[in-house]
């Protein structure tokens, strides 16, 4: 089961959480960037340089998850009813975008370098960039992709992936220059930068794919649809029955809303107290996701006066939703239909 997020969205603390693990992505791929370029263009060789444009891709795309990450904080208002948490998930397709663009530049200059040759300059120095440059990665990356865990972004956990990417191909990277400094052989650069394209170029696939299923609504994960299902079926038999359950993503909140079946013997304001339970349950149980609830009226064979007495002393006994000034757990509450 993935870890629950602890930092729940739509609470001070997430929003700091991501605004400050953002800054810091964007900082480090700056310095990381700035000192590969440096050594790259000094040594000539395509490995050093090629990851120097990778941290450069890291820059653009950490500036735009900052930015998405902003706006998709912004609370719903008359033009955008569900909020703005897609605009992260568009965040996170730009990026692939840039990352599929960059392993393609990569793999041609690769090539051309294979068919004409190249000489590397200040081997050494660029030997010990780049393996204090994956060190680096790797503590980075460890730390970003926490942050995304905790919080529930998607945008930071694949900015987490910009560095364990950086983490595999420096170290390849590092392995092939060490090899140069042992043998000579001066194609195994290209050969290892071929390598680092093709590899940068397949995660931005991954990427791609996520994201657009997440715009295209696809449901929550199967695991997180069953927590879901075990709360509404650990009501009954205040909830007569439930159905037609949907799930989706929008950026890093989450969005469920089902049918819940009650019996129709029930006051509207019984009928309700399962209802906003069920919400605030779920809707803790996921990590404050927004859990929208219709009420129905039963259509089966009543059971008779004593055990709707017994149900209702179950449904007395209910928690109300908690409300903590910061806005409603559970947001809408359906209407009863009339029989």
């Amino acid at each position: 089961m993935p870890e629950a997020p602890t930092a729940p969205e739509g609470t001070a603390e997430n929003r700091r959480l991501r605004l400050r693990t953002a800054r810091f992505s964007l900082g480090s791929a700056i310095s990381l960037c700035a000192l590969k370029f440096v050594v790259g263009l000094l040594s000539g060789s395509l490995g050093v340089l090629s990851s120097a444009v990778d941290n450069l891709a890291d820059i653009l795309m950490s500036g735009v998850n900052y930015l998405s990450i902003r706006k998709a904080m912004d609370p719903a208002d008359e033009n955008h009813p569900y909020g703005h948490g897609k605009i992260e998930t568009l965040g996170t397709l730009f990026q692939g975008v840039i990352i599929g663009g960059i392993g393609c530049w990569i793999v041609l200059e690769a090539v051309r370098r294979l068919r004409e040759g190249a000489t590397l300059e200040m081997v050494d120095v660029s030997i010990a960039v780049m393996a204090a440059s994956a060190v680096a990665s790797w503590f980075i990356a460890e730390k970003i992709r926490k942050a995304g865990v905790a919080s529930g972004s998607p945008a930071l956990e694949a900015d987490s992936l910009h560095y364990r990417t950086d983490v595999y191909s420096g170290g390849g990277i590092f392995a092939s220059l060490l090899l140069i400094r042992l043998t000579g052989w001066q194609w195994i650069d290209a050969a290892v930068g071929f390598a680092v394209g093709v590899y940068v170029a397949v995660a931005a696939i991954h990427l791609l794919w996520d994201a657009a299923h997440d715009l295209a609504d696809r449901g929550l994960p199967p695991d997180t649809v069953e927590r879901i299902t075990r709360i509404i079926e650990a009501h009954r038999p205040m909830v007569v029955d439930w159905h037609d359950l949907r799930t989706r993503r929008s950026g890093s909140e989450k969005h469920v809303d089902f049918h819940v079946v009650v019996c129709r013997e029930h006051s509207l304001e019984e009928a309700h107290r399962v209802a906003d339970h069920l919400e605030m349950e779920i809707a803790q149980a996921l990590g404050d996701a927004h859990v929208v609830t219709h009420i129905d009226p039963c259509e089966i064979e009543c059971p008779g006066v004593h055990e709707c007495a017994r149900v209702r002393g179950m449904i007395r006994e209910l928690h109300s939703p908690e409300r903590d000034g910061k806005g409603p757990v559970a947001e809408a509450k359906g209407e009863e239909s009339s029989t």
